[in-house]
């Protein structure tokens, strides 16, 4: 494969190497490849992290306990909320 490569991307690629982060230019792209893939799985993940599992439970939570309705209400909605107060 051959790849064209700009010369703000070589100057990228050849600091790298100079600072002895990587060991071959290889190495400078799977890495880069790398990112690239995690970024794109992140960003069409659509799993919640730990604040928002624990926002929701507390959101659960305050339902059962107050017998209130949420007809209508999103969770998004919600979450807006709790970051008000």
């Amino acid at each position: 494969m051959n790849i064209r490569l700009t010369p703000e991307q070589e100057r990228i690629i050849r600091e790298e190497l100079e600072s002895g982060n990587f060991h071959s230019i290889e190495e400078v792209i799977g890495e880069a490849l790398q990112v690239l893939r995690e970024r794109d799985l992140a960003s069409n993940s659509n799993t919640f992290n730990g604040s928002q599992i624990e926002a929701v439970r507390q959101m659960l939570e305050f339902v059962e306990k107050n017998c209130t309705r949420l007809e209508g209400v999103t969770v998004k909605h919600l979450i807006h909320e709790g970051h008000r107060l």
